[in-house]
């Protein structure tokens, strides 16, 4: 019993939402991608996207619009998410005081 006791507690720790968290940022800091599919505007875009082709396609095949309605919402997710990583500002140098940049160093053309 003592065995079960110390395996529900592990899992407990394992599964609480503070250590989830910290996987989740750790997650996002390591993947930069990760933080626009978690965005909710995207995921939100994704489901209307869905939804809509969805009803499209009910009106041919219940079974041809479930099929629909997961294939769209994940490529409208990931499509989207992609799109908008794409569109981020471009990274520019730091720069130290008493350091110049010159204009072929600030990253713009």
């Amino acid at each position: 019993m003592a065995e079960r006791s110390e395996i529900r507690q592990g899992v407990r720790d394992m599964l609480s939402p503070e250590e989830a968290n910290e996987r989740l940022e750790h997650a996002v800091a390591e993947r930069p991608l990760a933080r626009h599919l978690l965005d909710l505007k995207i995921v939100v875009r994704a489901v209307l996207i869905a939804a809509v082709l969805t009803i499209v396609c009910a009106f041919f095949s219940l079974v041809l619009a479930a099929v629909v309605l997961v294939v769209a919402f994940f490529a409208s997710w990931i499509l989207l998410a992609a799109r908008s990583y794409e569109k981020r500002r471009p990274t520019q140098p730091v720069v130290r005081e008493g350091e110049r940049v010159e204009a072929g160093d600030r990253g713009t053309d």
